[in-house]
């Protein structure tokens, strides 16, 4: 997927974050940093790609928060994140509890000011 296409796709404004999450998959914990954030998605920096259409699931705490809260999305497509030049892959949200759709939106409030 090129940046043309990726940002064409958004229809939120993505904020530029360094959250680390863990990925829990085959008895095994992975651990991501994710570097931009938005109401819809984020992007996960990866040297080696998540299959496109993959769904995956990761923990992780927003920096104003004790609370672990739980992401799944689809993995999108991986390409260069254009704001930091790393790989990595978009995820888009799927199958999320609206309370955490709402620590989202406002924690991005916070992070905006």
């Amino acid at each position: 997927m090129d940046k043309e296409n990726t940002e064409e796709k958004r229809e939120e404004k993505r904020f530029k974050i360094q959250i680390w999450a863990e990925e829990k998959r085959n008895n095994a914990v992975y651990y991501h940093l994710l570097t931009n954030l938005s109401k819809k998605g984020l992007f996960i920096e990866k040297r080696l790609p998540f299959p496109v259409g993959s769904t995956i699931q990761l923990e992780l705490k927003l920096p104003d928060s004790d609370e672990k809260i739980i992401i799944k999305g689809d993995i999108i497509g991986n390409y260069q994140d254009p704001s930091s030049n790393n790989m990595g892959a978009g995820l888009e949200f799927v199958d999320m509890d609206q309370e955490v759709i709402d620590k989202i939106g406002k924690f991005l409030e916070k992070y905006e000011l």
